[in-house]
């Protein structure tokens, strides 16, 4: 028995630190500046730099702009056309915060004028512990920081908590298979839409629950007021939507009296500090607790998102 054990913890420890090794080898996430394979795409979780590029190469003149993390991917370029005639782009990427929408908008404002940004912010968005993606600092739009935001910048450990999951494992496997093949597959198609998706079956489930140590970030708010304020004096009309989550994800939050507080303390900041606020953070999501309407519970589907965008043009 004793014997056994040592095999079984030597080729579990062989096993973690082989498939760990392969993991950080690929960099799937781009988080390290690592590519010991020469890899020729990490389309893995590289929304910034799709988006950024799909811009950059796009002939359309757009005059609109959708922002937010990636519970705003299901809002449909042709959904916000036909509430407004303006030309749209979807700018939504992975895990934002609002350092992120300050270097979008700053990319975008360097091509166009817009006339519409409309910015879905959501509740961790505001949190201190939520940290910027580090990704944000290797993707072009890092250019289009303002100084103090680039110092803040701390080069990721080799032992990321990103890299300890299945998640990060599967993607590695990902990114390899896309190279051998040669293919370069994107999630996203013409103006930044995201890929049609099936509605899921069953009920709508519960997930990225977690922030219950939430801390307001002022430096954050800040960085809100600035973008309130820059897109006032150039005209912008700037239409901001508090990021919607399922019914269950919402009691959750309301049982937990520390996360009750920090999400009124949000709903303060965001009806403070911008002159166009939509909330969708309520009660009212009640009426749409089905995978019609949710993906799953922070991840609205399109038909949610069209939702959102009629209610606020009617409202209009």
């Amino acid at each position: 028995m004793k014997k056994f054990n040592s095999y079984f913890f030597l080729y579990s420890g062989l096993l973690f630190f082989g498939l760990y090794g392969l993991i950080i080898a690929v960099d799937p996430y781009d988080k390290l500046g690592i590519n010991v394979f020469g890899l020729k795409t990490k389309a893995v979780a590289s929304s910034r730099e799709n988006k950024f590029y799909l811009l950059e190469s796009s002939k359309d003149a757009y005059e609109a702009f959708i922002l937010g993390s990636s519970t705003a991917h299901k809002y449909h370029t042709e959904d916000l056309e036909a509430l407004t005639g303006l030309k749209t782009f979807n700018y939504a990427v992975q895990h934002t915060t609002p350092e992120d929408y300050v270097a979008i908008i700053n990319h975008i404002r360097s091509m166009f004028k817009p006339k519409l940004i409309v910015l879905q912010v959501a509740f961790v968005d505001l949190d201190k512990n939520y940290e910027t993606d580090k990704i944000l600092y290797s993707s072009p739009l890092k250019d289009f920081l303002g100084q103090e935001s680039k110092n803040t910048y701390i080069k990721e450990d080799i032992f990321s908590n990103n890299y300890m999951t299945l998640d990060a494992l599967r993607d590695t496997f990902r990114v390899i298979l896309i190279n051998i093949a040669g293919e370069i597959r994107h999630q996203y198609l013409a103006h930044g839409n995201y890929i049609p998706q099936k509605d899921g079956t069953g009920p709508v489930q519960v997930v990225q629950f977690s922030h219950q140590n939430w801390i307001l970030d002022l430096n954050r708010v800040e960085m809100l007021k600035k973008i309130q304020k820059e897109c006032k004096d150039a005209g912008i009309n700037l239409v901001v939507i508090s990021a919607p989550v399922s019914i269950d994800h919402l009691e959750k939050i309301q049982a937990d009296p520390h996360m009750n507080n920090a999400l009124k303390i949000y709903k303060n900041v965001l009806a403070e500090t911008f002159e166009n606020v939509h909330d969708f953070t309520t009660e009212k999501v009640r009426e749409f607790n089905t995978t019609e309407f949710f993906g799953n519970s922070t991840h609205p589907t399109r038909k949610f998102s069209k939702y959102m965008l009629d209610e606020i043009w009617r409202k209009k």
